[in-house]
């Protein structure tokens, strides 16, 4: 379930005193069910509502029926049952405003830079937004709770934020939907969580398919060939559509030979898995269909590595150039994630690796040519040598600065392994509009930047800083 209402209780801490405690709505709030002994009034106002909207979804486009639709909405405000409010782009409701204006009412508020308007509305518009218009006005509000136990003293209180986000990057940034764990996929979920919080690949994937579908280059011989991306496609119109948590079958069921639905199996481990057939399946299509579609995984997740072994003797070296989609780190002689990469790339002298040459011993030593977008790091918790164990130490990592390849990152996601390697849970945290949320199956609630950084971290999602 999403918990994210006006009457969570008083002494939840949802924001740290020191955060900014604006917190982004999830699109598509859950609908709730009508409230017992509604008065008079309300019924009779329900009535009238239920009355125009009949008339409205029968008349053409047209300025009379702009007209009704701002008398719909003014109609709808007086929906006592609606908890919830939310602020929204006065361009959704332009009739609407000049309504409110016509009978000498406040219309809304102004952003900080005094350029934007919006307009202050309840569940049941937005309800209404979403029923007639099949689209997500970009919504934001801000939580403000009485410090008394007088229920009518709560309220909900509309704000924007300063940094919401673009128009292009809302529209790929998903909603708040749980996943549905009837067997051991807690794995699964917390793995896409984490990725569908990235809203590059989520652009990539629906546009990759829905151009590929448009040119018709998908036959039932060729669906196959996509048959990873096109369930990754799937499973963000599965979000889009949906207000309660979610089965995933399509890709549960491309996967049930490689991980076995009633065992445990590793984060990563599907990951690499997922991640890699997808990319197969761009350069396959391309080689079947002649097309020059981008490697849209080598652009975001992608990163080069050039190992270089050089002998102590003569100086021969020999380097070889990798792609890697993750880095696994080990975490025994580190307590920040800094040092665990530095311990990454520090040189190595080589015990069973001769010169080719003379024969002499050689250092190994690794440099970053080339950072991915999204910087995947996975630690070393599970060890199988000389004994099976897993490692709890704690590992601390920065959430704002991560210097990488002459480049800094920020956090963007955690993926979080509680328990042994016999038995465990996974969950997640990641960010989606520009706030954080703790993703755990079917619950999906906020969290404050000193929960994420609390976290026994399994991996880690940094995403590059554009303007360092």
């Amino acid at each position: 379930m999403i918990i994210f209402d006006s009457q969570m209780k008083q002494n939840e801490n949802i924001e740290d005193e020191s955060e900014d405690k604006q917190l982004y709505v999830p699109l598509f709030p859950m609908r709730k069910k009508p409230s017992i002994g509604s008065s008079q009034t309300s019924s009779q106002s329900t009535s009238q509502s239920t009355y125009m909207l009949t008339q409205y979804r029968s008349m053409q486009d047209s300025n009379e029926k702009r007209e009704l639709e701002a008398a719909i909405i003014k109609e709808l405000m007086k929906d006592k049952r609606s908890t919830q409010f939310y602020a929204v782009r006065e361009n959704w409701i332009s009739q609407y405003k000049q309504y409110l204006y016509q009978n000498g009412e406040r219309p809304g508020i102004l952003d900080n830079n005094n350029c934007t308007q919006y307009i202050i509305v309840n569940e049941a518009v937005w309800i209404f937004f979403k029923q007639e218009y099949k689209a997500n006005p970009d919504i934001i509000c801000k939580q403000k709770h009485s410090r008394t136990n007088d229920k009518r003293s709560k309220t909900v209180e509309p704000t924007i934020n300063r940094q919401s986000v673009s128009h292009s990057q809302s529209t790929y940034e998903l909603p708040l939907i749980g996943m549905k764990n009837d067997s051991y996929f807690c794995y699964m979920h917390s793995g896409l969580q984490s990725l569908l919080s990235i809203a590059d690949l989520n652009y990539f994937i629906v546009k990759y398919i829905q151009r590929i579908s448009k040119q018709q280059l998908i036959d039932k011989k060729k669906a196959n060939i996509v048959s990873y991306t096109k369930a990754y496609f799937d499973l963000i119109d599965q979000i889009k559509a949906s207000t309660v948590p979610i089965k995933i079958n399509t890709i549960k069921t491309l996967i049930i030979n490689q991980f076995l639905p009633k065992s445990q199996h590793d984060c990563h481990e599907f990951l690499l898995y997922l991640l890699g057939h997808i990319e197969d399946e761009i350069l396959n299509f391309n080689k079947e269909t002649k097309s020059t579609y981008i490697n849209y995984i080598e652009q975001i997740f992608k990163g080069k590595i050039q190992t270089n072994i050089i002998c102590q003797h003569c100086n021969y070296k020999v380097k070889q150039i990798e792609p890697f989609l993750t880095l696994s780190l080990a975490i025994s002689q580190s307590k920040t994630l800094e040092e665990c990469l530095d311990e990454f790339l520090k040189d190595e002298t080589l015990r069973d690796y001769k010169c080719a040459k003379c024969q002499s011993s050689c250092i190994k030593s690794l440099q970053i040519i080339s950072i991915p977008q999204i910087l995947v790091l996975h630690l070393k918790r599970f060890q199988f040598l000389p004994s099976c164990h897993k490692n709890n130490k704690t590992i601390t990592y920065p959430m704002d600065i991560l210097n990488f390849g002459n480049q800094t990152y920020r956090l963007r996601a955690v993926i979080v392994h509680t328990g042994n390697l016999q038995q465990g849970h996974y969950f997640s945290y990641a960010k989606r509009y520009h706030q954080w949320f703790l993703f755990n199956d079917e619950t999906v609630k906020a969290a404050t930047k000193k929960q994420v950084l609390m976290q026994s971290a399994y991996i880690l999602f940094y995403q590059i800083n554009d303007n360092p």
